[in-house]
């Protein structure tokens, strides 16, 4: 299938792009893979199949497809994940690739045990990890809003949506394949997740965001899509969204207007230092994060993950 992006250079096990292939062979594609995606999902409305199940499936469907003596990768010991077997599956693996596949092993074990091509090792991890209920993702068949992804974020949980319809024949929101769309959620996720400090000055963020909401103004399109990004489509130390959301305000406004925010939510002096040579990470950064935990709302997940201590294992992947 030489239309496959990304090209021979790049398609090892780890490297991702948004477009893993041409929007040609979308079209080309789509019905086969709706139509070995279709048995899966009448699994799962029948609840035979999980949400972490069925999310697993999906990705193997694509890649088996796309690349089916090739997509199973390196193998490493892991710990056993209950669930479906693979071969109870209405899977079409190549022969080369089921004979490397022990029997017993679960559709949610593949992640837990293999790499795959085109596939990093953090999408195999929010799977192993949301199987094992360390992350508080919700499966979803569309695409939600900001707004609601932002008010998931508040609670500590995040989306996975898996197209399953005719818009795998085009680019999603103009940018990715359906596989890759799920990827990338599944990649937001384990950023949200994986480290507990990260995790918790998130929570902080987005919840000093819903707080605040209606002081932003929306109606200037350019800083809504900045504004959007952030609280949907990015999950990193809140540090860096702070900085991020401080230079839209002053890029799209003025300082003013991120001075009159600063007041508003009654921040620390620490905040208004950001993006200055005054800041000094070193003294400055624990400030703000212990004033965002003033932000946070703790439902029962939320403070099971915090009050854990939990640090996810690579589990050998």
């Amino acid at each position: 299938m030489n239309s496959v992006l990304p090209n021979k250079s790049s398609s090892r096990s780890g490297r991702f792009k948004k477009k893993l292939v041409s929007e040609n062979l979308l079209q080309e594609e789509g019905s086969k893979i709706l139509s070995n995606i279709a048995p899966f999902l009448d699994l799962h409305q029948s609840q035979e199949i999980s949400d972490v199940e069925f999310t697993a499936s999906y990705m193997l469907v694509f890649l088996a497809h796309r690349f089916p003596n090739t997509f199973l990768g390196a193998h490493k010991k892991s710990q056993m994940i209950p669930g479906k077997r693979w071969n109870e599956l209405p899977f079409h693996f190549d022969s080369n690739i089921s004979k490397r596949l022990q029997k017993d092993l679960s559709v949610l074990d593949l992640f837990a045990q293999y790499t795959f091509r085109s596939t990093p090792s953090s999408v195999n991890r929010a799977v192993v990890e949301w199987a094992n209920g360390n992350y508080g993702l919700e499966l979803m068949f569309r695409i939600p809003r900001p707004r609601e992804v932002l008010n998931q974020q508040i609670v500590g949980r995040r989306c996975v949506t898996t197209i399953s319809d005719n818009r795998i024949e085009n680019y999603i929101l103009g940018e990715r394949d359906s596989l890759s769309f799920t990827m990338h959620d599944l990649i937001h996720a384990d950023h949200f997740y994986y480290h507990n400090d990260s995790f918790e000055g998130q929570l902080g963020f987005y919840g000093l965001l819903h707080k605040s909401f209606d002081y932003f103004d929306l109606s200037n399109e350019k800083f809504a899509g900045e504004f959007e990004y952030l609280i949907s489509d990015m999950n990193a130390y809140a540090i860096h969204l702070l900085k991020c959301l401080k230079s839209a305000m002053i890029h799209y406004f003025n300082e003013d207007y991120f001075n009159e925010w600063s007041k508003v939510i009654n921040a620390p002096r620490e905040l208004n230092l950001l993006n200055t040579q005054l800041y000094i990470p070193e003294e400055m950064d624990r400030e703000i994060l212990n004033w965002l935990k003033t932000f946070i709302q703790t439902p029962i997940a939320t403070e099971r993950h915090l009050n854990s201590h939990y640090i996810p294992k690579a589990h050998g992947i």
